[in-house]
């Protein structure tokens, strides 16, 4: 309408981010209260729908402009969805994953920002890894840093 839909500005207003927050913590309410919900979705349903909004969301990305403004339900429910057909695979040491980033969520999201700032600025500056190599090696060296911030923060007493 007003031409400014890929305007970050304009693109980012909290209400919606909001709205997706409450979306997810309704969404763990529902499964806190009765999480036998996780059992009545079987393959048929997660595979379908999984494929249909992951493709909708790289579809909007590509397209960008107001798709973009709109693709972050579709997102959330085609990654939720593919978590919930590799859990439903009980593969252990993926699940065991799984159990572990749970536990260092909150600990990874304070401090992934500051780790990826630091390696991207540091190892872009050596020249000697390209983009793809310092992205993986910033998340993993961001999840090795959570879980020792996790582990410090259990060791300290706090009332």
């Amino acid at each position: 309408m007003l031409g400014k839909s890929d305007v970050r500005v304009w693109n980012s207003f909290f209400l919606q981010y909001l709205w997706e927050f409450v979306l997810g913590m309704y969404l763990a309410k529902c499964y806190k209260l009765n999480s036998e919900i996780v059992n009545l979705l079987n393959f048929k349903i997660l595979v379908p729908v999984c494929i249909l909004c992951v493709a909708f969301t790289g579809v909007a990305g590509l397209k960008g402009g107001i798709w973009k403004l709109y693709n972050d339900i579709p997102s959330m429910i085609g990654y939720l969805f593919t978590l919930l057909i590799i859990y439903k695979l009980h593969i252990k040491p993926i699940n065991g994953l799984f159990v572990l980033t749970n536990k260092i969520s909150y600990e990874w999201y304070l401090v992934h920002m500051l780790v990826f700032s630091c390696t991207f600025y540091y190892l872009y500056k050596l020249e000697t890894f390209g983009m793809v190599a310092i992205a993986v090696i910033s998340f993993i060296f961001s999840y090795v840093v959570a879980c020792l911030y996790h582990w410090i923060l259990s060791k300290m007493k706090i009332f």
